[in-house]
């Protein structure tokens, strides 16, 4: 894995990943050295061959793949470096690519308000004193390098968004920001309530997002749980696409009142005419026709509602570009991707649940270090295995939402 910076000049950080004999995942940072100017792909390629295979002494066909993020010269220089080391494979970061997509969301005006959010408040001492003495919290620490640091700092402002206003007049009246705070002070009063539900909406529409970018980032199996975590992603994303799930009526019980429901899901087996679940409030659940739900649904927040998921989609779109390769070849995660799926066949707990055939095991051969190895032997050697595996994999479990519990159980 390398990985460099965006500052004038250059950082470049390799590390080595790789198991022992007794499968002990060990990482090593075999590289780090400061370059005067940021080198162009072939300069990048010729340093990590020299590091690795004439300073380090690996054999060529001992490296098995390359990590980067897609800035455009990693890719370019990982290209020349699959021609170099014939058995490795082009893996794009998985988590560089979470982060590109939460940095795709919209809500323009929420952006404009946090630009000088954090250049006023966040860093502040008189401002960071006032938030903890309105909210009872101290407020959380902002980095600039990753947008899940400012996912943080919103989910904080949405959680206690009432204290916001407050915050702002009594640093006014102190005399903190001036110009800065009625810019901020201009903008609240603009649409609070489209403000709130941008900072609403990011809270609720991008936790799994948030959680599985630092879930993530690691030196454990992260990679067997990649394509179970991010296929739920795209699951949420596209349930976006779908206004109604998730939309809200109300309706009036005679004797009993009115109460407030929300469709849970939607029966489309009948094209013609679409079934909607909805659950109420109480636990109640009934079913509708669109022509029976529409004069119940509260139009104005539905039109609200629709902003925040236009607003919201653009970063789930942009997600499923860089999965189906509709983007440019050094963003292109498809193959990085495959690999991702293929590698849950060493989940134990995946093939425990999963009708894993033959046809399951012969695809490995698309992962270049697999089909190569001993000669092209080692997939139809896994094949050879696989009721053994089978046998030994039934009724195994264990917990996916803990990546280091999760890698205790397959390393046991």
């Amino acid at each position: 894995m390398f990985d460099g910076t965006r500052r004038l000049g250059e950082a470049l950080n390799t590390i080595a990943r790789f198991c022992d004999v007794d499968f002990y995942l060990i990482q090593r940072l075999v590289q780090f050295v400061t370059l005067h100017a940021s080198p162009d792909n072939a300069a990048l390629s010729t340093t990590l061959t020299t590091r690795v295979a004439h300073e380090l002494g690996l054999p060529f066909d001992a490296v098995t793949g390359f990590g980067r993020d897609s800035v455009k010269v990693n890719g370019t220089a990982t290209a020349r470096l699959l021609v170099t080391f014939p058995s490795a494979t082009d893996l794009l970061c998985i988590c560089h690519t979470l982060n590109n997509t939460g940095d795709r969301v919209g809500f323009p005006e929420k952006r404009e308000f946090m630009t000088t959010w954090l250049i006023l408040v966040q860093n502040n001492n008189t401002a960071t004193q006032m938030w903890k003495a309105l909210t009872g919290t101290a407020m959380v620490g902002f980095s600039n390098i990753r947008w899940c640091s400012r996912q943080e700092v919103e989910n904080e402002i949405a959680l206690h968004f009432n204290s916001v206003h407050v915050l702002l007049q009594q640093l006014l009246d102190e005399g903190v920001g001036d110009a800065t705070t009625r810019k901020m002070l201009d903008i609240f009063h603009a649409d609070p309530l489209r403000l709130e539900v941008s900072f609403a909406a990011g809270s609720g529409g991008l936790t799994d997002l948030l959680a599985t970018t630092y879930a993530m980032e690691g030196d454990r199996l992260e990679i067997l749980l990649v394509y179970r975590r991010v296929e739920s992603l795209r699951e949420y994303g596209r349930a976006l696409v779908d206004m109604k799930v998730g939309a809200t009526i109300r309706k009036e019980f005679p004797g009993y009142g009115t109460f407030t429901g929300r469709v849970s899901s939607i029966d489309k087996e009948d094209p013609a005419e679409f079934v909607y679940h909805i659950t109420y409030d109480d636990g109640d659940s009934k079913t509708m026709t669109a022509a029976e739900m529409k004069p119940l649904m509260d139009v104005s927040r539905q039109e609200l509602r629709q902003w925040a998921i236009t607003e919201l989609q653009g970063a789930y779109e942009y997600l499923e570009k860089r999965l189906t390769g509709q983007c440019d070849s050094s963003y292109d995660c498809t193959s990085a991707y495959l690999v991702c799926e293929l590698a849950q066949l060493f989940d134990p707990s995946f093939v425990a649940e999963n009708a894993v055939d033959a046809c399951w095991v012969q695809r490995l051969a698309v992962v270049v270090p697999l089909a190569r190895h001993a000669g092209g032997k080692l997939v139809a050697e896994l094949e050879g295995e696989l009721p053994k595996y089978m046998a030994a994999a039934t009724g195994f479990s264990c917990d996916h939402s803990d990546v280091a519990a999760f890698t205790d159980a397959v390393l046991g």
